[in-house]
């Protein structure tokens, strides 16, 4: 039961910060000339990519941190201000282009193969899903098990892959109404989130 509690604590806030449904226009966008099967394709690249980019951080966050010399409560900080950036974003209080510039969105439209460049980074495995992983890894008493990051970071990617996977269906069914309304809740929750991380940033500094 407790894995199980500090799994959700991963991955609910992992998968609001890769925030797939919020993504899914980019997806659509970028492609829109594709077959159904290439899209399939560009869709699992995206997610396997981004998947393997928050392992391997997963996997190095303290030789990361000790090899910048970077304390885990200034980290906590710099990751909860990111995070109360991208909730804003996620609320419509300010214009989104934190994750993406809008010359990477244009090659992202003129160029062949988007599934990495800007798909799997820096839309999914961004600066803030990468900051998270990194602060759940060292966090605490040796921080979350090895384990449970991976499989938040799996099932993260994997929901990824099923929504871009069906972006069209599920576009249709819930229209762009449905999409924001969901967005803006899902930015809410990662505004606590952000909060959060830096009360404990600034109580283990004090």
């Amino acid at each position: 039961m407790e894995s199980f509690k500090e799994f959700l604590t991963v991955f609910i806030p992992l998968l609001i910060i890769m925030d797939p449904l919020g993504n899914l226009p980019f997806f659509i966008l970028f492609t829109q000339d594709k077959d159904p099967k290439d899209k399939g394709r560009v869709a699992l690249v995206a997610s396997s990519a981004a998947c393997l980019i928050l392992i391997f951080f997963a996997a190095t966050g303290n030789f990361v941190l000790s090899f910048f010399h970077v304390s885990l409560p200034a980290f906590q900080l710099a990751g909860g201000f990111i995070f109360f950036i991208y909730a804003l974003q996620l609320l419509g209080l300010i214009p989104g282009g934190m994750k993406t510039s809008s010359e990477e969105e244009q090659e992202g439209v003129e160029k062949e193969n988007v599934a990495l460049v800007p798909l799997a980074t820096p839309l999914l495995a961004g600066p803030g899903a990468i900051t998270a992983v990194l602060v759940w890894r060292e966090s605490g008493e040796g921080g979350y098990p090895f384990s449970i990051l991976i499989m938040a970071i799996f099932t993260s990617c994997l929901i990824t892959y099923l929504v871009f996977r069906f972006g069209k269906v599920i576009s249709n069914v819930l229209g762009v109404g449905g999409i924001r309304v969901l967005t803006r809740l899902m930015g809410l929750l990662l505004a606590v989130i952000a909060v959060q991380f830096m009360v404990t940033g600034l109580e283990q500094i004090i």
